[in-house]
């Protein structure tokens, strides 16, 4: 009986670090898009002032 125990917890422990992980790895890739698009924004505002 404890042997399952153990068993689940160790399950659910790696199932939370990998929703932990796919967390944040796409709260990378969502900053980086939202980054990325503030960047072009503000260059193409730069641009505009320019010519």
């Amino acid at each position: 009986m404890i042997h399952l125990t153990l068993i689940i917890v160790d399950f659910l422990t790696g199932l939370l670090a990998a929703g932990a992980w796919a967390l944040a790895s796409a709260g990378g890739a969502i900053a980086a898009v939202v980054g990325g698009g503030f960047l072009g924004l503000s260059m193409v505002r730069r641009w505009r002032r320019k010519s």
